[in-house]
């Protein structure tokens, strides 16, 4: 990501109470966040250096930093507006891929193809200038009837070959199954409440969520349960169902962190470093462990994937 949107306001209320060195550090770790579109790096240490804290006084707002704004996971520290935001950018880029794709496969599919390797190149390239691949601007060499795609050794005359349609890929089967949703899940909201766009940002909030139609279809009667106990006649709309569902699968969340969070308790963190042959050094304290054993963790997961690859 080369550009993310900065809301002056949001952030002014999120950060009024930080000095200005931790306000200053939150924000390179929000552009470091950006820049590799991934968590933040769990070994602190290593963060302060990637952000160039040195004194005292900037490694100790790194922690403190990390602390209120961030999640530590076994991928690192985490930040949902980031994650959001960067959820947000991927989706518009595959979105204009789609469309640039799109464009190119409307031209000729029977055009003889160029002996030019580079011409051949740029038909190919959905992000090329259609101008690079005209036959004003490429070099054209002699075709004959043997090699020329499309034509028989019969004099000259061309024969069309017909093109079959292409098996649909993966990415393409995520994204058409992305699209149904979206219009799925408005024409669900339109019909029980306000009307909406499929391409309200609130419906690709919903979609993002991973929800099924069946946890919006109790969404939105918890809506309306919600609003007649209070005898409140506006219809619900698709920003109140997607608070509803935000706090549901918060709760899921919490629940499965709750069972799954050695990091919380130290007995917890104890029990993971018996079990990766670690034990505390010297007067290290807990935090400290807590941040070598998810570094040992992310050490071995790396080596794992680097033996399966290989």
């Amino acid at each position: 990501m080369n550009y993310y949107e900065h809301h002056i306001g949001d952030y002014a209320e999120a950060t009024a109470h930080l000095t200005f060195i931790e306000d200053a550090t939150y924000s390179r770790l929000i552009r470091k966040y950006y820049a590799t579109e991934k968590p933040l790096p769990m070994d602190v240490k290593l963060l302060q250096r990637l952000i160039n804290a040195r004194s005292k006084e900037e490694k100790n707002a790194v922690v403190s930093i990390l602390n209120e704004f961030f999640t530590l996971t076994d991928e690192g520290w985490r930040q949902d507006r980031c994650d959001h935001e960067i959820a947000r950018f991927k989706d518009k880029q595959l979105k204009a891929r789609r469309s640039a794709e799109g464009r190119w496969q409307s031209f000729p599919a029977d055009e003889p193809a160029s002996e030019n390797p580079s011409n051949n190149a740029c038909v190919r390239n959905a992000t090329a200038m259609r101008t690079h691949c005209s036959p004003d601007t490429k070099h054209q060499s002699p075709v004959t009837n043997l090699h020329t795609p499309g034509k028989q050794n019969n004099g000259g005359e061309k024969e069309k070959i017909p093109q079959g349609s292409p098996m649909p890929t993966d990415e393409e089967k995520v994204f058409q199954g992305r699209i149904e949703k979206y219009k799925s899940f408005a024409a669900m909201i339109s019909k029980e409440g306000r009307a909406i766009a499929v391409d309200d940002y609130r419906i690709r909030d919903i979609v993002n969520l991973g929800v099924t139609e069946v946890e919006l279809a109790e969404a939105i009667a918890t809506a309306k349960e919600t609003r007649m106990k209070v005898s409140n006649p506006t219809p619900i709309n698709a920003g109140y169902v997607l608070a509803i569902l935000k706090g549901a699968r918060k709760k899921l969340e919490t629940a499965k962190a709750d069972e799954d969070a050695w990091w919380k308790t130290n007995e917890g963190i104890d029990t993971r470093g018996r079990e990766l042959g670690m034990r505390a050094q010297g007067a290290e304290n807990y935090d400290t462990f807590k941040t070598r054993i998810f570094a040992e963790l992310r050490k071995r997961q790396e080596a794992t994937e680097k033996l399966n690859a290989n």
